[in-house]
Parts: C-alpha cells; structure tokens; sequence
C-alpha cells in the first residue's frame, strides 16, 4: 500500500510472475554538486551517474516538453512548477490550485495535452477541497500554458470522495496515441466500489476529448461507461508502453500483493471485499479475471512508473522502471517481445542516501529522472548515461 505517513519494515520481496496565476520570476540554478561517482547496472552493464537535480517540495507527478522543460506537481502545495533544462527553477509556480493534501489526498497526475505544442494545454488531477457541506473532490482538470503562466484553468470531470476517507485516491493521467484519456482512480478504502460497475472508483478509465468535455471513449467495453478495467484497489500509476500501446498499471495491495498489471478492456483485476492475500479464494469465481504480470507477496507501496522510450541507453530502451514509496528503490524490468511477460526485475544502484519514492519521467535527452521525500527534504534526481565516446 502507499501511506504517506508511514514506512514498512523491510521484507524480502518475491518475484512471482480557487487559482492564482503570479508574475513569473526566475531564480539562479541551484549550485554544482561534486561529481557523481559512477553506478554499473550489472545486469546490461550501463554505467551511469545519479546527481540531484533541483530540490522540491513533494514532488508527485513529472512531463517534459519537447524543449526539455519540466514541469511537475507539489502534491501539498497545490503548485505546478516549471524547470529550465539546465535545472533554473522559475520562481513563481505556473498555476496554483486549492488542494486537500491530506495523506494520499492532493495533486497528483499530469500530463501534456496531445496537441500542447499548438494550444499549451496542460492536464492535471488533485483533491479540490471540501466544504461544509461537500466533500473534498478528486478533478480531472487542465488549463493553458504560456512563457510559464497557466491560466483558464478547468475542471472537465470530479469525483466526490464521499467515503470521507483519505487513501487510495489514486491517480494518474496519461493519453494514447489516438489522442484517449486514462486515469487511474483508487477505491476510496471501499473496496465493493472495485466489483461495481455502477460506480467509477477502484478502475482504470478511458475518455475521449470531444468538444471540451470528457466523454466515455468509443469502443470502451461497458456501455455508456468510461471504465476501461476494474477490480482495483489503489493504481497510483500509469504508462502506456510504446511498443504495444497497452496500459501498465500500479497496484498497491493490502498488505500483499504489490502488483504491475496490464490493463485490458473489460478485464477484472481482483480487488474486492472478500479478498485475502494472494487473493486465490476470491478470484477463482471471477469469469473475467485478468492476473498481474509482476506480484509481490510483500507490500512494498509501488509508486512511479515509467518506460524508458529512447535510444540514448539502448541496453534499457523499452524497458520499465519503478520506485517504491517504502524503501525508496528503483527498479528496472526486462518484458519479453510479446510485451506480456515480465522477464526479469533488476534492483538499480543509487549511492549514498538517494532513494526513489515517488514518480519518474524520461527527459528528452533520455535522461530518467525521478522524486523522493523524506526527512523534511524532497527532491528531483537525474539518472544518466556516462558518456564513455571520447
């Protein structure tokens, strides 16, 4: 499971299969650091180097422009910021939205729109807040990028948090090559949301942009129905992988059953009110069952999820890494040539005190660059090949 406010003991892991938009004013880069010392991925045997990028303040959710500029989520703060290439943070946030950052609460998902090269559209989910006499909310929102300054912003989709309940929120955001929405949302701690398919918690869900609105995507599996696939407990992530187009996804177990799963149409993904650890009571009766390609029988709270989509590391290209929340590990997995079956899972050095908690993003250079927190002192890290040509 992913809890912000707290860590598990180590377990062995076992591989089974309101808006203000300011005056934009750039701040010095951050100081050199002393050289990185150089990592070996024994497995492909890349030499690489790990070096702190900028600081952040909870850091969940990362996307590059083509230009090389970062743009990424203070889950908190309810801050979007933007870093130059060369790690010049503007000082000002790009836009800032009300958030209930309670526990897994907050602002969570980004993404580019399709077309954001012509019309700067940014998307992003969070938790609006509350009221006294409404719940805080989960919203699929996006709004206009220009020079640094977000405006216009809109909320195109919400989801009442009408458990009252602080976790598995889910989620993020991500768009297909046929220009299609999925998000990722969590059960609300509710588990027969997952088996229900009258309510949208606890799936995977796929939109068409039509117009402006957000609307179930032709083709989906349940009529009149944005749920793509269900039976899920808390999908923190998603990444479409780029060689077949399918949906990875996160998912968080109770205290199980950490999983990586690949999200087909219509397929049931096990969570449900009855369910125990390795769940084969439960999932033995369900006709659409859809097991996961990576289980953990420990819970190690899988967070960040990103393939590696360039030819920089061509030992990695296609590859699939993640971070834990737990331990702060990052892992890479080799997936075979169907791209359905996990081959092996490799444990990726970081040195020193780094550690890997929360979301990745592959930089245009194909650089991979990754958030923790952790002791009152967040931060983004940069992964890069060691230039061995000259």
């Amino acid at each position: 499971m992913i809890m912000w406010l707290n860590r598990l003991k180590w377990r062995r892991i076992l591989l089974l299969a309101g808006v203000c938009l300011l005056i934009i004013v750039p701040v010095t880069a951050q100081p050199s650091a002393p050289s990185a010392a150089v990592l070996v991925d024994e497995a492909s045997g890349v030499r690489y180097t790990v070096e702190r990028f900028i600081s952040a303040n909870f850091p969940v959710g990362m996307v590059f422009t083509a230009d090389g500029r970062l743009f990424y989520n203070e889950k908190m703060t309810g801050n979007v910021r933007v870093v130059a290439p060369d790690g010049t943070l503007q000082r000002e946030p790009v836009i800032s939205v009300a958030v209930d950052g309670a526990v897994e609460r907050g602002l969570l998902g980004i993404a580019l729109d399709p077309a954001y090269d012509e019309n700067g559209v940014i998307w992003i989910v969070y938790t609006a807040v509350g009221t006294a006499t409404a719940w805080p909310t989960n919203v699929i929102a996006r709004f206009v990028e220009e020079d640094g300054v977000g405006r216009d912003l809109e909320i195109l989709y919400d989801l009442p948090i009408e458990t009252g309940q602080l976790i598995h929120n889910g989620g993020n955001i991500r768009f297909d090559d046929e220009g299609r929405l999925y998000w990722s949302v969590g059960d609300y701690n509710e588990p027969a949301h997952s088996q229900d398919l009258t309510t949208p918690q606890g799936a995977i869900h796929r939109f068409d942009v039509i117009d402006g609105e957000l609307r179930p995507a032709a083709g989906n599996p349940f009529p009149d129905s944005s749920i793509y696939a269900y039976g899920f407990r808390n999908p923190f992530d998603i990444a479409l992988d780029p060689v077949s187009g399918q949906v990875w996804t996160t998912e968080n177990g109770p205290a199980c059953d950490d999983q990586l799963n690949i999200a087909l149409a219509g397929f049931n993904y096990g969570w449900g009110p009855d369910y125990a650890c390795s769940g084969y009571d439960m999932i033995a009766g369900l006709r659409d069952y859809m097991p996961p390609v990576l289980n953990l029988t420990q819970s190690i709270g899988i967070s960040g999820l990103a393939f590696y989509d360039h030819d920089a590391i061509p030992e990695w290209q296609n590859d699939l890494f993640f971070c834990d929340w737990s331990w702060g590990l990052l892992r890479r997995v080799e997936i075979d040539d169907s791209r359905s079956r996990v081959l092996d899972v490799h444990e990726m050095a970081l040195g020193g005190e780094i550690d890997c908690r929360l979301t990745l993003a592959v930089s245009p250079d194909g650089a991979l660059y990754f958030g923790t927190v952790g002791g009152g002192d967040g931060a983004i890290y940069r992964l890069q090949v060691v230039d061995e040509s000259g």
